[in-house]
């Protein structure tokens, strides 16, 4: 089992770096004054899952991208906690357990979750340094005897379950400011932050809509400064290169799906700092989708964005994807 979660390990190592590369775009401008950090310091803290269930997995109350949310059983995947860890010390881990897509009552089985030693969850929190140049993907050996969560199944059967995990996270050579100084958007008036929210977002789709790429940059730019921190990104060139505006000229202009309130969901996290509309059924969770026309292919883009309004301000900004 070992030899497999180290193959499933490494591929999800290579993906991730690919993601990094493509996703975090701002202006050279905002980057200059980005710390090189020793490569000896440049620790990724992960987990690791071997899924039975679906799941949600979220980091300090807020929802893992990609396959942090899956609704499908048997995912292996490995996913970076750096992007939402703004700096050392406890963060909760939470996983959402949910029922087989086969439960004929809807409920979470306790034997879903752990039937014996063999067959069961697995949640491995990990840390390392990404080194391209070692076939694995990083440097160094993963203990993963020692790494592993203890997971423990609901006593019953059950709609779902969740269980924290206190993370002890010490090793970071950084620290964000990220949304830890932003305001409690849960005692904002729940009709006004709807309006103001979904705003936002409108004006987010026009800009793609209209393929202003230094715009969209702008948008994004406190966002993509922190991830390329947080994730030790020395690429910063790609940020501005003539490929990255290409691309989202090519699959936003034109392309943006129309917000429709009834597809979404209006979801606040990050204990109350953090907010995001989510579409409720194609595309769950994605905020802003396109739709391209491929000779007699149709092609669809999605876009995740998480907002938060700073201490003082009027306006929200993209914190992060």
């Amino acid at each position: 089992m070992k030899d497999l979660l180290k193959l499933i390990f490494i591929c999800s190592i290579i993906t991730s770096c690919a993601q990094n590369t493509k996703n975090n775009m701002v202006s050279s401008d905002l980057m200059k004054d980005i710390k090189q950090v020793p490569k000896a310091k440049q620790i990724t803290y992960a987990i690791h899952v071997n899924a039975k269930t679906p799941y949600e997995i979220y980091i300090d109350d807020i929802p893992l991208p990609g396959f942090g949310r899956c609704y499908e059983s048997g995912m292996n995947t490995t996913l970076e906690l750096n992007p939402y860890l703004l700096g050392n010390g406890i963060h909760k881990l939470k996983v959402r357990y949910l029922p087989l897509e086969t439960a004929k009552d809807g409920l979470l089985q306790p034997s879903d979750v752990y039937f014996n030693k063999d067959a069961k969850w697995n949640i491995f929190f990990v840390s390392y340094i990404k080194d391209t140049t070692d076939p694995l993907g990083y440097k160094g050996e993963i203990d993963y005897e020692n790494s592993e969560l203890t997971v423990v199944p609901p006593p019953n059967a059950v709609p779902f379950w969740d269980q924290v995990f206190e993370l002890d996270i010490k090793d970071l050579p950084y620290e964000l400011e990220g949304w830890s100084n932003s305001q409690d958007l849960s005692k904002i008036d729940e009709d006004k932050l709807s309006k103001g929210v979904f705003s936002f977002y409108n004006e987010i789709r026009e800009v793609m809509n209209n393929g202003d790429v230094e715009k969209y940059f702008n948008m994004n730019s406190k966002s993509d400064k922190e991830i390329a921190v947080a994730t030790f990104d020395n690429d910063l060139e790609w940020y501005t290169s003539d490929e990255r505006k290409n691309e989202i000229i090519n699959d936003c202009k034109d392309n943006m799906l129309p917000i429709n309130k009834e597809d979404y969901n209006l979801k606040i996290y990050g204990y109350g700092k953090i907010i995001a509309i989510e579409r409720i059924k194609k595309f769950k969770n994605n905020s802003l989708i396109a739709r391209k026309r491929i000779e007699d292919n149709t092609r669809y883009f999605a876009y995740s964005f998480k907002l938060h309004k700073p201490k003082g301000s009027d306006t929200f900004e993209i914190i992060r994807k």
